[in-house]
């Protein structure tokens, strides 16, 4: 049920992501939010043209959007981006040479009623709804 797109700036492509990174991250999920890493689905692109504020050379960033199903308390949201940002810092700092890099993170809620899965698995209910 999660989704994690992770976008990274080319010149950063001396620390690119691993699947090790994102295992990292899945562990997050499930200690913080019970979410089961089996359910987490992620992926990472590296971004080849990029502006960041008024176009300094040497910028870069590192942006983590996750979606996990609606219904865990603000504080938990919150722990898993504070974790998560950990994370991405331990993995892409200290910066190479001349590059100033910002890391976000942004988590949201996908709505239940409107996210669609096959097999159901965790969602519980039918594989598909009918109107």
């Amino acid at each position: 049920m999660p989704h994690l797109k992770l976008e990274f700036t080319s010149n950063l492509s001396g620390t690119p992501p691993t699947p090790e990174l994102f295992v990292g991250i899945h562990g997050i999920l499930n200690s913080v939010a019970g979410i089961h890493p089996d359910n987490c689905k992620s992926r990472w692109q590296e971004v080849e043209g990029w502006v960041v504020g008024s176009g300094t050379p040497g910028s870069a960033f590192v942006h983590l959007d996750i979606r996990f199903l609606e219904g865990r308390p603000l504080h938990v949201q919150q722990a898993i981006g504070e974790g998560i940002l950990e994370v991405l810092k331990a993995h892409f700092l200290p910066e190479p040479e001349g590059v100033d890099l910002q890391i976000t993170v942004d988590v949201g809620e996908i709505r239940k009623a409107t996210y669609f899965k096959f097999p159901p698995g965790t969602l519980g209910g039918p594989a598909v709804r009918l109107v």
